[in-house]
């Protein structure tokens, strides 16, 4: 059981992905802003991040940069989801320090697998 942050400006997807990772056994928390997730993933590190790349206020790159040079939050595993489904935008998010992608809509099985894969020991 992990205590995974989602970060992500859509209700829905928010909702979906607590329901479907608490059914397997994590601990879920979720910002609704760039901001907000990097407040709380320095306030109460997070084992996992998912972090939405297209968000207003603050788009998933800046929120990603901001957390690779905080501290308490340079090493936490991040997964970015996007609709964006471009090999530009996976190798920005990955020159930036990003661990996984995975594009929208989502599959659950290879979401899985990368969690899986990012918190084994």
């Amino acid at each position: 059981m992990a205590h995974i942050l989602i970060i992500d400006d859509d209700p829905d997807i928010r909702d979906l992905l607590s329901v479907y990772l608490e059914n397997e056994g994590h601990v879920i928390s979720h910002a609704e802003n760039g901001q907000d997730g990097i407040d709380q993933a320095t306030q109460s590190p997070p084992d996992l991040i998912i972090l939405d790349i297209n968000m207003p206020v603050m788009d998933g790159t800046r929120v990603l940069q901001a957390l690779r040079d905080g501290s308490q939050s340079a090493k936490i595993p991040v997964i970015a989801l996007s609709a964006v489904s471009v090999p530009e935008m996976r190798d920005d998010m990955h020159r930036l320090g990003c661990d996984a992608y995975v594009d929208k809509p989502i599959d659950f099985k290879v979401l899985i697998g990368k969690i899986e894969a990012l918190l084994a020991p």
